[in-house]
């Protein structure tokens, strides 16, 4: 038996990423779950969070060159991973104009998330504008011209008026010049806002999954089979192979003992998945563990659990 161990303890420390795999998930229910989604996912609706962003402060240099509103292409970027819905730009510039923000410049928490109470919204998204920069790389027989956009990106939960995100997105690009003896261009591009372009769209597609990573994406299971599992949720969504859902199911209601009023639901966590391979809008997995008795069937909730 000691023997065992021993071979097991060195086996760990020569395969730590194997011996990772294999500790059994946590089954308990990730932040942001929200008994009131129930309702929409009876309805067949997907629950989304409502989701202002704000301008960005310091991105109007870049903003004018390239004729483009970092918020509004941060915006794009959001709504393409279907977990938001998004305040209309009218409706929070109206209450910018009012709470006089357009003039004061950078936005804190707490003033995040009164305009994010006044407008509805559960989430509220703003930034900086960091770095635009210009650089050339001499490499004897070309020079490689590098564009980097990198932007502080915050999220403020309005309920708690916590800063749920705070992280930098970057992004970059880069483009080769070959010029002559007497420095005329011979291959390579002489206008660099194509690779603005495309710095800033890494870096906004970059900011979008920083954001949507707070967000739960919340699916069923659609079929089981021994310790297979099908989801309905797939690439378009944003799964990826390697994500781990947690397998919920709702019980009875819970009412306050004092008003009897229906307050939410008991839920019972029944196992943990990992994706294996997705497909447009289903993805495959295994069970990785599960709830002493529990048995997994189509219509159990899933709730991704964010990557540690």
């Amino acid at each position: 038996m000691r023997r065992a161990l021993r071979v097991a303890a060195v086996l760990a420390l020569v395969f730590p990423a194997a011996a990772r795999a294999q500790r059994p998930v946590p089954l308990v229910l990730p932040p942001g779950w929200n008994d009131s989604w129930f309702e929409k996912l009876d309805q067949g609706q997907q629950p989304r969070t409502v989701v202002a962003v704000m301008n960005f402060a310091g991105a109007e240099v870049l903003e004018q060159r390239l004729q483009i509103q970092i918020s509004d292409a941060l915006v794009t970027s959001m709504v393409q991973a279907g977990r938001f819905d998004v305040v209309e730009r009218q409706r929070l510039d109206l209450v910018m104009d009012e709470q006089n923000l357009h003039q004061r410049g950078l936005v804190d928490p707490a003033t995040a998330a009164r305009v994010g109470k006044i407008l509805g919204a559960q989430l509220v998204v703003y930034g900086v504008l960091t770095g635009a920069t210009e650089q050339k790389i001499d490499k004897f027989s070309y020079d490689l011209v590098r564009i980097e956009v990198s932007m502080d990106v915050r999220a403020v939960d309005v309920s708690t008026g916590k800063v749920a995100i705070s992280e930098t997105a970057k992004g970059a690009a880069e483009a080769r010049i070959i010029t002559s003896a007497d420095g005329t261009i011979i291959s390579g591009p002489t206008n660099y806002d194509p690779l603005y372009h495309e710095a800033s769209r890494q870096a906004l597609d970059r900011a979008a999954a920083l954001v949507s990573g707070a967000v739960p994406l919340v699916g069923f299971v659609v079929a089981t089979e021994n310790r297979n599992v099908t989801l309905d949720l797939g690439e378009s969504r944003g799964v990826k192979s390697g994500d781990t859902f947690i397998v919920f199911r709702r019980g009875q209601p819970l009412l306050h003992p004092v008003s009897h009023a229906q307050i939410g639901w008991n839920k019972t966590v029944l196992a943990a998945v990992q994706v294996t391979d997705t497909e447009n809008d289903l993805s495959h997995g295994r069970i990785l563990n599960t709830a002493p008795g529990a048995e997994l069937k189509p219509g159990d909730l899933v709730i991704l659990r964010p990557s540690t």
